[in-house]
């Protein structure tokens, strides 16, 4: 047998004792440190260890630490990766119905003279030719069994909401139909939310079970960033009232933080502002502002890298672990990274002129497009060929990443960053820089639980 090439050892407050992770199985163990030899050898010969030394082992196989010697990881983690990315049972579509936005956020992608420049929009708002030719695409899908997920995407998707709730209800009607699940979610700014009161309901009876909203700080810092476009007016409050209504009405709602240099002294005081609305229940997490296109080049100097986030995640998890957060109450810890929609057969981006895209961050971008939804029959290879780019991608084509033991809980990160910002090198996750952290946080709370539980 041999020790997996995925394990990390640390050492703990207790000198006897060590922990021990292994990043494919993502399993977590206390052992005696006597006992970690086993775990810095090559390999060793089962057959010729005392009986206890026998049953240790036989616990570590279960989580992973130890494979049999003719175990290859290495195609373990791609055999899982391909598994998932070529699973053909459900159809993701990312659907915006506009790209028209009532914000004018300083960081946005979709923005910019230059990258405008590559846009040639034909329709403020999806047509009745593009939502028929969706349509007809969803019909064959879910003809084949396959289920179907959706997220309402923009620009500002709640600018188009007659669109999507008459959509959706044509949807769900051919999925019930052929007897195959469906399933929405929204990102939207959130402050058409509270316009009117029939908008949340309309959006329950779109089954669109949760909403991402984005709230940068307390008030003057958010409307700072994230103003109305034209007359630059604020949107805290009205994306607070919303956000208590998505509450109120019991629909899943996650709170993202945007943040670069220019706000992160603000984000506890944010968090104030949550807990005194009763909204500690409500998931909140950090979103790493990222040059993605020439929308936001401008604003690369205020953002930040991976290794500088990662520190300001660690701490924030404490925080809103201290302040009784339900977001803070379980453990940030790594899981097996699956692909990317954009690298997934089965997935695509919708925009209003019924242009397709493999990820949202070329929406409105024609040179990216990979077709026409109603093109039943794509024939050109320009198109074709730019598609299979993005299916073909993966992190096993750089050494870095085969030789790394986040290979199993990164995946080489994302694919765009990769493909068009690094110049063909993957861009690390975040585990590279907290992982120690975040187990030793998990392992922690394992063990109040169990001191809790005598």
């Amino acid at each position: 047998m041999k020790p997996s090439v995925y394990n990390f050892v640390w050492s703990t407050d207790d000198p006897e004792k060590a922990i021990v992770f292994n990043s494919l199985t993502t399993a977590l163990a206390e052992v005696r440190k006597s006992r970690t030899g086993l775990l810095n050898v090559s390999q060793f010969d089962y057959a010729l260890l005392p009986e206890n030394e026998k049953q240790f082992v036989d616990e570590l196989q279960k989580g992973g630490f130890v494979v049999e010697d003719a175990a290859d990881e290495l195609k373990t983690v791609k055999f899982a990766y391909n598994s998932d990315k070529y699973d053909s049972s459900l159809t993701r579509l990312i659907i915006a119905p506009t790209l028209a936005c009532n914000f004018a956020c300083s960081y946005c992608f979709e923005q910019s003279e230059k990258n405008q420049s590559r846009k040639s929009e034909q329709n403020a708002f999806m047509p009745d030719s593009v939502k028929q030719d969706l349509l007809s695409y969803v019909e064959k899908i879910v003809k084949t069994g396959k289920d179907i997920f959706v997220t309402w995407y923009g620009g500002e998707p709640l600018l188009a909401k007659d669109i999507i709730f008459d959509l959706s209800q044509k949807i769900i009607a051919l999925t019930e139909e052929n007897s195959v699940e469906y399933s929405a979610g929204m990102v939207t700014n959130g402050y058409l939310l509270s316009e009117n009161p029939d908008i949340v309901q309309n959006l329950k009876g779109s089954r669109i079970k949760f909403i991402h909203v984005t709230l940068d700080g307390p008030r003057e810092v958010h409307d700072s960033r994230r103003m109305l476009k034209g007359s630059n007016g604020p949107t805290f409050d009205r994306i607070l009232d919303g956000v208590r209504l998505l509450k109120t009405n019991g629909i899943e709602t996650y709170i993202r933080v945007n943040i670069d240099r220019s706000n992160i002294e603000n984000i506890s005081r944010l968090l104030d502002v949550l807990k005194e609305n009763n909204l500690s229940d409500v998931f909140i997490y950090l979103g790493h502002v990222i040059p993605y296109t020439a929308g936001c080049k401008s604003y690369e100097s205020s953002c930040m890298l991976t290794e500088e986030f990662s520190a300001i995640n660690q701490e924030f998890y404490k925080n809103l672990n201290l302040m009784g957060f339900q977001a803070g109450r379980k453990s940030y810890y790594p899981r097996f990274a699956r692909a990317c929609d954009a690298n997934r057969t089965n997935a695509f981006v919708l925009d209003p002129d019924g242009d397709m895209y493999k990820c949202w961050t070329e929406i409105g971008n024609k040179t990216s497009s990979i077709g026409k939804i109603g093109d039943l029959v794509r024939q050109d290879n320009e198109k074709v060929n730019r598609e299979i780019q993005w299916l073909t991608w993966e992190p096993f084509e750089y050494s870095d990443c085969l030789k790394c033991k986040m290979l199993p809980i990164c995946m080489g990160g994302c694919a765009h960053q990769a493909m068009f910002i690094n110049s063909g090198r993957p861009e690390c996750k975040e585990w590279k820089y907290g992982l120690e952290n975040y187990v030793r946080n998990m392992f922690s709370s394992l063990k109040n639980l169990r001191a809790d539980s005598k």
